[in-house]
């Protein structure tokens, strides 16, 4: 609903929200958690989601047949620029990692690690051949779809032959844990819009069985990320309530439904996803604006990590090529889930073996025999300079302020109030207690007219504001204490002084030390939890607390742990338990609401600091 800045509501609150005359019913509940590779959906009563892999593919037309397609990579792609050098530098960083590695203990009889070398293990790999094997699963399973359907979802995309591939367009609607906007061909915001409804729609209507037009009886809640674009998120409540028509929702931050789904009142969050690491401190319920970070590396960089490290000790499917191929993709990530680890005292040769589909439909199954590259691998979340070959700049992603996002739709944003101000005379120290709902007063400094349809914006006299100056520069002064967000330039704070990305336990170390009492810092480090499809690695809880132990003043306690499930689903099921807990009956938002009264019932109604 699109509206001037100047007339488009009457207030800077909306109404209280009258709780829903019957209880919401938690099979009218969906819960949507979308990620960067998988898209996690399901009724707030189902004992597991619905996992899907979040990308649609769209059929190309004859015109564009002769165009390249344009296909979003599942994996993050290799750094390109200087390839040679990066190659080198990566030789340089296995080899220091492998001293290091030779140097642990892992017996008791304090016998160190015996490595097999790269050039050993070569020698069987590249002699192993591949071994035709009857299919895992019956072929009339792959059967149900053909390749020129104008829409292809989930397992279709991926058993995309290159051929067949060609006449399609592959779209990830999020990459690196945000909206994947771009400037090629489907990557503006209203087309990665689309394609999130596209995804959606399909998995509500032929996965979980539920008509689009009755989804106006049915509830939603999606799950979104802590370090957050507001604008992305006023999109995503259009599509929710409008274009997907959904009675009611609304939005929780992922590390604050992980808390839900654990079980914990507090702690600090620790998502690997598959292509970004989040980290944040809640407590209470609530994301610490201070200690919240993205940081753009995850799991798909370990898959390239270990396709190189494969590489180099002959990796017996000569073929694989993961930037052309979705299905060598997909094995990668099946590799690292089933080989990698972070166990010191597994060293050696250990022979493993991995079935394949081909493109002609057979399966064949290979043999190889993998040393230290199966740790190694997940090393890169610690020595991030093995990570510089799927690029060596990354962006470190903050909380903006809200004076870093104006929004146009958005009556009470840091620019239109700063602008009434300076026009009727308020001072802009002033006008800072009026944008934020769970602290401002805003009707002492905005009245409002009866008729629910101008803002008119007045004078203070001097005596009111004398009178209140001090106050008010001591409430203000407090507020920007707790809610200031870290500014651009401290960004820095999260790269080591040559310019690298910093460590997941370095970054967790410094999160933590962003919390504002030493009791809070104390209570975070005794409570890391570990989520995200990317945190399945074994040995990764221990080896993170062993490390940010020997970093952290003596005597403080160290608790790094997962819950036992799979960690991937944890804040999907924490979403899922807010949805019927009686105190979330105060953040449900209806269309009727939403048409009305837009962000202003958003930043009224959301959970977090908005």
């Amino acid at each position: 609903m699109q509206r001037s800045r100047a007339s488009s509501t009457s207030s800077g609150r909306a109404p209280h929200q009258q709780p829903p005359s019957q209880p919401l019913e938690a099979p009218k509940i969906i819960i949507i958690h979308p990620g960067s590779q998988h898209l996690r959906i399901g009724r707030a009563a189902d004992l597991n989601p619905l996992t899907m892999l979040h990308a649609v593919a769209y059929r190309r037309s004859a015109q564009l047949s002769d165009n390249a397609p344009h296909h979003d990579p599942l994996l993050p792609p290799l750094e390109s620029v200087h390839a040679g050098r990066l190659q080198s530098e990566f030789e340089e960083q296995r080899l220091a990692v492998s001293r290091l590695l030779q140097h642990c203990v892992v017996d008791e009889q304090n016998r160190l690690r015996v490595a097999t070398p790269p050039q050993q293990l070569a020698h069987f790999n590249r002699s192993s051949v591949a071994e035709q094997v009857p299919p895992p699963v019956p072929a009339e399973q792959h059967n149900n779809w053909h390749s020129e359907a104008p829409m292809l979802y989930d397992e279709q995309i991926l058993r995309l032959s290159a051929r067949d591939a060609h006449n399609y367009d592959i779209h990830f609607p999020i990459r690196r844990g945000e909206l994947h906007v771009h400037g090629e061909r489907g990557g503006s915001l209203q087309a990665t819009l689309s394609h999130l409804e596209r995804i959606w729609s399909y998995a509500l209507e032929q996965r979980l069985g539920i008509a689009l037009r009755d989804l106006g009886t049915h509830s939603a809640v999606l799950v979104v990320n802590d370090v957050y674009v507001r604008r992305h998120l006023r999109e995503a409540m259009t599509l929710l309530l409008q274009r997907l028509g959904f009675q009611r929702c609304f939005l929780v931050q992922d590390s604050v439904a992980a808390t839900y789904g654990a079980g914990i009142g507090y702690g600090c969050v620790v998502d690997i996803g598959a292509q970004k690491t989040s980290i944040a401190c809640i407590e209470d319920g609530i994301s610490q604006l201070d200690a919240r970070v993205r940081l753009s590396y995850g799991g798909g960089d370990i898959d390239q990590v270990l396709l190189m490290l494969l590489r180099k000790c002959g990796f017996p499917y000569r073929e694989c090529c993961v930037e052309r191929s979705y299905v060598d993709a997909q094995l990668l990530d099946e590799l690292k889930e089933r080989f990698c680890h972070l166990n010191a005292n597994v060293c050696g040769a250990q022979e493993k073996h991995f079935t394949l589909r081909q493109p002609h439909g057979q399966w064949v199954r290979y043999t190889l025999q993998v040393g230290d590259e199966a740790i190694m691998a997940p090393l890169a979340l610690f020595h991030t300079e093995l990570l510089n070959i799927t690029g060596k700049t990354r962006a470190v992603h903050t909380q903006q302020s809200a004076q870093e996002q104006y929004d146009c739709e958005d009556c009470f944003d840091a620019e239109y109030l700063r602008e009434t101000g300076r026009r009727n005379g308020v001072r802009a120290g002033d006008l800072s207690m009026v944008g934020n709902a769970p602290t401002a007063k805003p009707a002492a400094q905005l009245p409002i007219t009866a008729d629910d349809e101008e803002l008119i914006v007045v004078d203070q006299d001097e005596t009111t504001l004398s009178s209140n100056s001090n106050s008010q520069q001591q409430q203000q002064q407090q507020q920007q204490k707790q809610e200031q967000p870290l500014p651009k330039s401290s960004n820095s704070w999260y790269y080591n002084p040559g310019g690298q990305v910093v460590s997941l336990d370095q970054a967790v170390i410094r999160a933590i030390g962003r919390c504002g009492s030493y009791e809070t810092r104390r209570k975070m480090f005794g409570a890391i939890l570990l989520v995200g499809s990317s945190a399945k690695l074994r040995g990764l809880a221990a080896w993170l607390e062993q490390r940010i132990s020997q970093q952290v003043p003596a005597g403080l306690e160290v608790n790094v742990f997962s819950k036992g499930m799979d960690v991937g689903m944890v804040a999907w099921k924490g979403a899922a338990i807010m949805s019927v807990l009686e105190s979330a009956r105060e953040l449900w938002i209806t269309q009727r609401e939403w048409q009305r009264y837009g962000l202003r019932i958003l930043r009224e109604r959301s959970p977090f600091l908005w």
